[in-house]
């Protein structure tokens, strides 16, 4: 049902224009009724917006034409139909110039305002389906953009990093600026959602709804705070991450309040309890990996009773042992195959010389295995067993219960890891060139070169170059450009992102550069290849 808002100074004429139709059948109802142009313009901030005003031209203390100009300044979009007379030639001169299209000559004859209602309600439902489509549009793209940042914020907390800086641009690039700093203060909060006894029954096919129900709580509740950005690991969905930015001298309140709020909704609405971790304050990105530990370790501390769960505060200040240089050695420990030297590495982090408590052990070990994920995903080819078996242990860190249970268990990943890496380095040159491929196909929007792949994966660079071509049939700066077009040419069908977005969120730093590559592969320019697929096929790339 459209709404109207009827003007005109005489209310004989008002009540003769509501008589004249069943404005019911004709999708239309009269909403609002004012004398002059003034009171129209009081009820038009009062109320909520008609969808056409009716409007005569000759009213006191304010005319229609002063109204339509007011409406054209205030509210654009809405529609106005002019009521005027024969001798009204100059009013509606002046209307005409003030864009209004539609009008009515008086009296108002019935037909003429049923086809006038009628050609309305075409355009009115016209416009509605066009702003329909465009809010489908940006949720989708929304969406979108809500999971490549958090794919992102997950392989900021998982998987080795290029350098701090790539990783800031990066975050730039998908709207995360406020983290994109090197001095960033924030705090990492883990909920895992406990389905109780009995929940499900034998249902067990409904769990799936209910990680969907619960993940998506988790995101609307993030949104209506400021500065949350939440992730998850698709091998659990049961459980999700939040950054959360540190402001001001009230995030403890707001923090607090956060937490409270989202364990209430959780029960509230998905009928199940819920485990939550608040994890130490960071500084900087660098911490991003601790912060992310620290909320793991808490997490594991916490119960379904409690509301608020965190480690000793002082626990990051104790953990220096893991610094960046630490973590470098001990990873060139593990891709050189070198047990002797990780053990030694080992008892220098677990040194036996300190009054170490238990939860300190239990944080360096999460840190650790979120090193050897990022070893494993690197090397592992085939199932990602050795993956799924290293998040596994590190859900199950709170069963550690001594120092040389940490340290036997270490060694046992250690070498589970070492033995993936071994398989890929000293087997077939098409097993390494695999795991290398796969590393291009996960990260080819940042600044890939072959050099640092070479350094990455301790193969001689010249070797590297070409057993590329080789193996994947072109040159290794010609695939990634295929990856960074081809996923192009994704975006641009799938979302109405601007060319300038598409383009930086592929790899491209300027946008007049990936818009003569894409032409140059496809044989059209991007908007040009958007508009077709609008109404046909993909085209295929130029040979």
């Amino acid at each position: 049902m459209y709404r109207i808002m009827l003007i005109d100074d005489e209310v004989g004429v008002r009540n003769s224009i509501k008589a004249k139709i069943d404005w019911t059948s004709a999708g239309f109802e009269i909403a609002l009724e004012a004398t002059n142009g003034l009171e129209a313009l009081q009820l038009l901030e009062e109320y909520p917006l008609p969808d056409v005003v009716i409007t005569d031209v000759r009213m006191p203390q304010m005319d229609g034409i002063a109204l339509v100009s007011a409406c054209k300044e205030k509210y654009p979009a809405l529609r106005i139909i002019v009521l005027s007379g024969y001798s009204d030639f100059e009013y509606m001169k002046a209307a005409i110039q003030l864009g209004v299209k539609d009008y009515l000559l008086k009296p108002v004859v019935r037909s003429e305002l049923t086809a006038l209602l009628g050609k309305l309600a075409e355009e009115l439902e016209e416009d509605r389906n066009r702003l329909r489509e465009q809010d489908q549009e940006e949720m989708k793209n929304h969406q979108q953009l809500q999971l490549m940042q958090e794919q992102l914020l997950w392989q900021l907390v998982k998987d080795e990093w290029f350098s701090v800086s790539a990783m800031e641009e990066r975050m730039e690039q998908l709207q995360l600026s406020a983290l994109a700093v090197d001095d960033v203060h924030a705090q990492f909060v883990t909920v895992e959602m406990r389905i109780p006894p009995g929940r499900l029954d034998d249902w067990s096919e409904r769990k799936d709804l209910l990680y969907l129900a619960f993940q998506m709580l988790c995101r609307e509740s993030a949104q209506k705070w400021e500065h949350i950005y939440p992730f998850y690991a698709m091998s659990h969905p049961a459980m999700i991450h939040f950054v959360i930015r540190i402001q001001n001298a009230e995030h403890d309140r707001f923090l607090s309040d956060f937490v409270r709020k989202l364990k209430r909704d959780i029960q509230s609405f998905l009928k199940v309890d819920s485990v939550l971790g608040i994890g130490e304050p960071i500084n900087g990105l660098r911490q991003l990996k601790d912060g992310y530990a620290s909320s793991m370790l808490a997490w594991s501390q916490g119960t379904i009773h409690s509301d608020k769960a965190e480690p000793d505060r002082n626990m990051l200040a104790m953990t220096h042992a893991f610094s960046p240089e630490v973590e470098r050695k001990l990873m060139q420990t593990i891709e050189n195959l070198d047990m002797s030297a990780f053990t030694k590495q080992l008892h220098a982090i677990f040194s036996s010389d300190r009054d170490t408590p238990m939860f300190v052990f239990t944080f360096l070990t999460l840190r650790i295995i979120l090193l050897f994920n990022a070893i494993a995903k690197k090397f592992e080819l085939g199932d990602m067993s050795l993956q799924s078996y290293l998040w596994n242990c590190q859900m199950s860190v709170r069963d550690y219960s001594s120092r040389e249970q940490v340290l036997d268990q270490l060694h046992d990943m250690a070498q589970l890891v070492m033995e993936e890496v071994r398989k890929t380095r000293f087997s077939s040159g098409q097993q390494m060139m695999e795991a290398i491929r796969n590393y291009v196909d996960e990260n080819f929007s940042y600044e890939l070169t072959l050099a640092s792949l070479a350094e990455m994966f301790h193969i001689n660079e010249t070797y590297l170059s070409g057993l590329f071509k080789m193996s994947v049939g072109v040159t290794f700066s010609d695939y990634v450009t295929r990856l960074r077009l081809s996923r192009a040419a994704d975006l641009l069908q799938e979302s109405e992102l601007k060319l300038t977005d598409i383009a930086t969120l592929v790899g491209y730093s300027s946008s007049s550069y990936f818009s003569t590559a894409f032409k140059k592969f496809y044989g059209k320019g991007p908007k040009e290849y958007r508009e077709e697929m609008r109404v046909s096929k993909p085209s295929k790339p130029c040979k």
